[in-house]
């Protein structure tokens, strides 16, 4: 059988094919060990119920391998604080994007939607169209372009982690 290994995202486009950004690329063979692993993308809702039904020991090697990934010791407190500042950083990114014009919606639209792009992809081709001037980095920033899709959708009535969006 097929050793695998799980990318966890809420990223539909990552798990179903999408235009995926180097950073993607780079991060799925990273999990792959260069093609050792078979990768399985998965969302938190996945991830939970694999959980409840594998047994303990696979919850263990899982969270082993994530701390050996982040180079931490993966705790509770260590995850709240993460998220916490997730949330701060999406709420920078919230503000500059607040200047967007319909016609940037419509094509980060296009490149989401459309384009089937990750959002790391969506933040990279902002970024290489001179959006950045606003100031984010790296360029393929997977916050800047879940920012970015949440304010075009707005633009269209939509929301950005519902289809047609994710």
């Amino acid at each position: 059988m097929e050793e695998e290994t799980a990318l966890v995202t809420e990223d539909r486009w990552m798990k179903e094919g999408g235009q995926l950004d180097a950073t993607d690329q780079g991060m799925l063979r990273e999990l792959s060990q260069n093609g050792r692993l078979r990768v399985r993308v998965i969302n938190i809702r996945e991830m939970l119920e694999a959980l409840k039904k594998e047994e303990p020991k696979k919850f263990k090697s899982f969270h082993k391998q994530v701390e050996r990934q982040a180079g931490i010791p993966l705790t509770f407190e260590g995850l709240i604080k993460f998220g916490q500042l997730a949330d701060e950083r999406m709420q920078e990114f919230t503000g500059l994007v607040k200047g967007m014009t319909l016609g940037q919606a419509a094509q980060v639209r296009q490149w989401r939607v459309d384009g089937r792009m990750t959002w790391r992809s969506v933040a990279r081709a902002a970024y290489l169209e001179g959006w950045s001037h606003q100031g984010w980095g790296p360029p393929e920033n997977q916050l800047m372009g879940m920012a970015l899709s949440e304010r075009a959708a707005q633009f269209f009535g939509e929301n950005f982690r519902e289809p047609p969006w994710n």
